[in-house]
């Protein structure tokens, strides 16, 4: 190497190209303030006392709820939440069909 050569280039090697390097930026996720329902106990009872396969399912659906509500996730909250709640008066009607049926067969016995 000359020593009468200046480095007046910016990159180390003219050849390389210079990759900028930018802080991390992190995101916090708050709950929501006002949270959606999630219709866990309307869940639980109706997969104990009504229709267990609906019960599970509406179960599921009413913990994604709030698992949403926690990450801050409104719409993906609202749709479980409505999930939920469907497949929750689903099994009560089916329950308390089936509970009548049993009912009717047992009184014409």
């Amino acid at each position: 190497m000359d020593p009468s050569q200046s480095f007046s280039h910016t990159r180390p090697y003219p050849e390389q190209s210079v990759v900028g390097v930018q802080p991390a930026v992190f995101v916090t996720v708050a709950p929501l303030a006002y949270a959606v329902p999630d219709y866990l106990g309307y869940s639980i009872f109706t997969m104990l006392c009504c229709c267990l396969p609906l019960g599970i399912a509406a179960l599921i659906y009413s913990c994604s709820t709030r698992d949403a509500n926690y990450r801050g996730q409104r719409e993906l909250a609202e749709r479980n939440s409505k999930t939920a709640l469907v497949l929750n008066h689903i099994g009560l009607g089916i329950g308390l069909v089936v509970i009548v049926l049993m009912i009717i067969i047992q009184m014409t016995k």
